[in-house]
């Protein structure tokens, strides 16, 4: 009887080590029973890949909290739906996130602007310890009045502290020499 029961155990064994190598240097071995559950629904599709104006972002994660505020890469996801009957007449709804386009994030981008625009939230930033912008003798954004240089304001917009600027450096006058 003791026997019988270690030559059941050493086979188990044995079975055991042998699917673990099996395994380990022949993976391609065990994907016939795991690809049926990786097949999408087989049926015929009503309606093909849709986005549905969902935004994500995908980037690495860290794991530690000091490095949350470091600049890193972030990828762009948008979500498509489609739908698709399955062989018995159900709808099925499939949903999937897919790397954006260059066009797709054009429009996130152009949408967003946009949106802290008419909110009010763009917030132009002077550093006054900059020094004045140096000008050149044959620069066409400038008009000489008198004894000064001074930049054409037909270009000058008002910024929210309501300095006028150009792009965003302040409008200033320099002295000709």
């Amino acid at each position: 009887m003791v026997d019988v029961l270690i030559t059941s155990v050493l086979m188990l064994i044995m079975l055991s080590a042998s699917a673990f190598l099996i395994y380990r240097f022949f993976p391609d071995a065990l994907q016939a029973f795991w690809r049926r559950a990786h097949v999408p629904n087989q049926g015929v599709i009503k309606r093909d890949w849709v986005p549905t104006g969902r935004i994500d972002f995908a980037t690495s994660l860290t794991t530690k909290p000091a490095d949350n505020d470091q600049p890193t890469e972030f990828k762009l996801l948008v979500e498509e739906r489609r739908i698709v009957e399955s062989i018995a007449g159900n709808e099925n709804l499939e949903i999937q996130w897919r790397l954006a386009t260059l066009r797709e994030a054009k429009v996130v981008t152009t949408q967003y602007h946009k949106y802290l625009s008419d909110n009010s939230l763009i917030k132009t930033v002077f550093d006054k310890s900059m020094p004045p912008p140096v000008t050149t003798q044959g620069n066409p954004s400038e008009v000489e009045v008198g004894s000064h240089k001074r930049m054409d304001t037909s270009c000058v917009t008002e910024v929210p502290d309501g300095t006028p600027a150009v792009g965003s450096i302040p409008l200033r006058s320099v002295r000709h020499e």
